[in-house]
């Protein structure tokens, strides 16, 4: 997910079954991105990287060119199965970021089968997503002008013809300060959270619940974090004479976009975050409610 700024509110991007390449059943385990490595052009390093928070949740790593650090591809492999119908709901939100992002490029067939779609535009940097063993895969590079999508598609290749297929995943990695949250978050979800994926961040607790549609996401960070960042920018748009947000009684200090995003600062001087995917779809007070359900975890 990424931030950004329009008429002072800030803007949340989404980053969204017929298999159309076979894969193995029995899939080894282990990062993609580790696996992917020997497999490519040039010399790669990897590197961990936290659960995606966005629809679908996806696990998420890294592919560092060694010679040129700045050169970064971010690999996302989601958790459950996409089925057709999500795979469309996912491209037509990637298509409504696309405009509101204001690019002048729109979103194209990925060239990968169904459910594949690319975006390349002049002045950001590209992504592609495809579907492999009924799993959406998402290439993005990090870094505007440190990649292709000609990379991009050798390096889908590799990934649809990576011997044993895609890494076996297990669906629920669980922190138990995060299950203050769980009710709130199945409410949001509309039924169980059938995968998980709690993490310590820097230190700094992660909590997310997913259906086969839809995740909720709590993030954290200190001064200076995404997390802090957004804090302010919503603030902001709190403050301006626009009025773009709204105070809310959570932790320290809390704000809330008119989309629903919140995010609020602790007493402690920590920031947390909280919103669900798909983005438009959201609403603001199942996200308030579960902000104070998970806010002890943070004191």
């Amino acid at each position: 997910m990424r931030r950004r700024a329009a008429a002072a509110l800030l803007l949340l991007a989404l980053v969204g079954c017929d298999p159309h390449t076979t894969q193995q059943q029995s899939a080894p385990p282990g990062d993609l991105c580790e696996r992917l490595r020997p497999h490519l052009p040039g010399n790669w390093t990897t590197e961990h990287a936290p659960p995606h928070p966005a629809a679908p949740l996806s696990d998420t790593c890294t592919l560092v060119d060694s010679t040129r650090t700045a050169h970064r591809i971010q690999v996302l492999v989601s958790i459950l199965p996409v089925t057709d119908e999500l795979s469309a709901r996912y491209r037509k939100a990637d298509e409504t970021s696309a405009a509101t992002s204001g690019f002048a490029a729109k979103i194209t067939d990925g060239g990968l089968g169904t459910g594949s779609w690319a975006l390349n535009p002049a002045a950001a940097a590209p992504w592609l997503v495809f579907r492999t063993a009924n799993r959406q895969v998402r290439l993005r590079v990090e870094n505007a002008g440190a990649g292709t999508m000609d990379e991009l598609r050798t390096i889908a290749h590799a990934i649809t013809a990576l011997p044993g297929g895609l890494p076996v995943v297990k669906p629920k990695a669980v922190q138990s300060r995060c299950e203050r949250g769980t009710a709130a978050a199945e409410h949001i979800l509309g039924g169980p959270a059938v995968v998980r994926r709690d993490a310590l961040v820097d230190g700094h607790l992660w909590c997310q619940w997913g259906s086969a549609a839809a995740s909720v996401f709590v993030t954290s960070g200190a001064g200076g974090s995404d997390e802090a960042v957004d804090f302010y920018l919503v603030r902001d748009a709190g403050t301006s004479t626009m009025h773009l947000a709204r105070r809310v009684a959570v932790g320290a200090e809390g704000w809330q976009q008119r989309d629903g995003y919140l995010s609020f600062r602790t007493a402690r001087g920590e920031f947390v975050k909280i919103a669900s995917a798909p983005y438009d779809e959201m609403k603001p007070v199942p996200i308030v409610m579960l902000a104070r359900a998970i806010a002890p975890a943070y004191s």
